[in-house]
């Protein structure tokens, strides 16, 4: 399986063209952006995030690559699941106060405590009033992970 996963950059390309995708179903409605959450490809993790970083949303491709249960992740912080969790959770409360965004690689702790590599794509949640409130996240498991 190793031999058919992306290498960072091509995970990069893929998950900001579905970020894409999903802004373009956000102006479509509410409807068209929950199928598409719901309907990523295989292997693209989805999960949304609050102003405290906790999980707030989370498709069903990010539950098989991390050997998850939703109860697990839907209202936990987001930086419990990475290998550096104070690193991460740095990061998180930057990027919440509105430090920007950028692609990145982490290691994500899966169920079983085995770490794996992924490229990682966000894009903020903003309310009414373009104020965020939240970070859409997208991942994939990268080659050499």
């Amino acid at each position: 399986m190793a031999d058919s996963l992306p290498t960072k950059d091509e995970a990069i390309a893929r998950l900001e063209a579905f970020q894409t995708r999903l802004d373009d179903a956000q102006k479509q409605g509410r409807a068209a952006y929950d199928n598409l959450f719901d309907a990523a490809p295989p292997g693209v993790a989805l999960h949304e995030i609050d102003m405290r970083g906790f999980v707030t949303r989370v498709n069903d491709p990010e539950l098989a690559i991390l050997g998850r249960r939703r109860e697990e992740l839907v209202g936990q912080p987001v930086w419990q699941f990475a290998v550096m969790k104070d690193a991460s959770e740095r990061a998180v409360e930057k990027k919440l106060a509105g430090g920007g965004l950028r692609p990145f690689v982490r290691t994500l702790a899966r169920a079983d405590q085995t770490g794996i590599t992924v490229a990682l794509v966000e894009r903020y949640l903003h309310n009414t009033r373009d104020e965020i409130v939240g970070i859409r996240t997208t991942f994939m498991q990268i080659a050499g992970s």
